[in-house]
């Protein structure tokens, strides 16, 4: 199994490495290289790391990895969103559209991942802020497509 290789999205590149995202990008590689065994060949995986609720904004945002193991490069990904959480079963977000382009993505190759926070409007989550682990966040992508480098 080849290692994973963490990348930033073309986007992103020029952003000044706090060190925050330092240790953010750190935890992520060393989660990838702990992992790297689980991913299947010949798709892309989206896993969740965290979810941070701000009641003021009414927002979840939720900390994501997405990992190329199509086999190709990528330089596009269209993809629809829905996420629940497992001890807040009333709580309701809406299903979200994402198309990353290629002036976003760059090129994501083959064993290599990315990190990508999504904000998602929320509904009756509660009145303060809080903090989900993996665990308590349930997130299927539908209508997945890919943009391969021709």
């Amino acid at each position: 199994m080849h290692k994973i290789e963490l990348v930033l999205p073309k986007a992103h590149q020029d952003i000044p490495i706090t060190p925050d995202v330092k240790r953010e990008l750190t935890d992520v590689q060393r989660e990838l290289n702990d992992k790297s065994d689980r991913f299947a060949d010949g798709k892309v995986h989206f896993i969740i790391s965290k979810g941070f609720y701000k009641h003021e904004k009414k927002l979840l945002r939720v900390a994501s990895v997405i990992v190329n193991k199509t086999n190709k490069d990528i330089q596009g990904l269209k993809m629809n969103l829905a996420f629940k959480l497992k001890n807040h079963p009333s709580a309701t977000f809406p299903t979200m559209k994402g198309f990353l382009d290629k002036d976003f993505l760059g090129l994501i190759k083959h064993d290599q991942a990315f990190i990508l926070h999504l904000e998602v409007p929320s509904e009756d989550l509660g009145n303060e802020d809080l903090v989900f682990q993996p665990h308590e966040i349930a997130g299927k992508v539908e209508n997945l497509e890919y943009q391969f480098l021709k």
